[in-house]
């Protein structure tokens, strides 16, 4: 229990107040070495706050080692893997994501339309626009995915 306690500390105090949030998340992690929430909160302040991507990929590497179930993992992993531009990794790591139960479909074909649009491959990005589209689940992503939409369109139109 008394790790629930610091790790909803962490998770209140996270971005606002990163002090908190460290102290609570380090008590936590010394409480319960493998909790996947814990190891993806200190991913995501890894990737987010202090940009160490090699932190940020041990962190969430951790978190799936302890639970591959936990699925809020693995967009913020999806997240790093692309700024990373380690596209190897992130079709592997999507290949794997679908793999797991209660996995939103929909923000995997998100993750992976971003992967080709970096790799300018737009034809193929749209597709899986269209495709996430179908499976959104609230208005606020299908807003995200037309804006995604327009702005591939755009690319076909430079690229011309």
């Amino acid at each position: 229990m008394t790790t629930n306690q610091y790790l909803i500390k962490a998770l209140e105090s996270y971005p606002y107040d990163l002090e908190q949030c460290m102290e609570s998340l380090n008590y936590a992690m010394a409480y319960e070495g493998n909790n996947p929430i814990a190891h993806c909160l200190m991913g995501r302040v890894n990737l987010e706050i202090f940009k160490d991507y090699p932190a940020a990929n041990s962190c969430f590497r951790e978190a799936l080692a302890s639970d591959v179930e936990y699925t809020e993992t693995y967009s913020y992993f999806l997240d790093c893997l692309l700024l990373q531009a380690d596209f190897e990794e992130m079709t592997k790591l999507l290949a794997f994501a679908r793999q797991r139960k209660g996995i939103d479909h929909g923000v995997l074909f998100y993750y992976e339309a971003l992967l080709f649009e970096r790799k300018m491959k737009f034809k193929k990005a749209l597709k899986l626009v269209k495709e996430a589209m179908l499976l959104a689940q609230n208005t606020s992503f299908m807003s995200d995915l037309e804006d995604m939409k327009r702005r591939i369109e755009k690319k076909v139109e430079l690229k011309k």
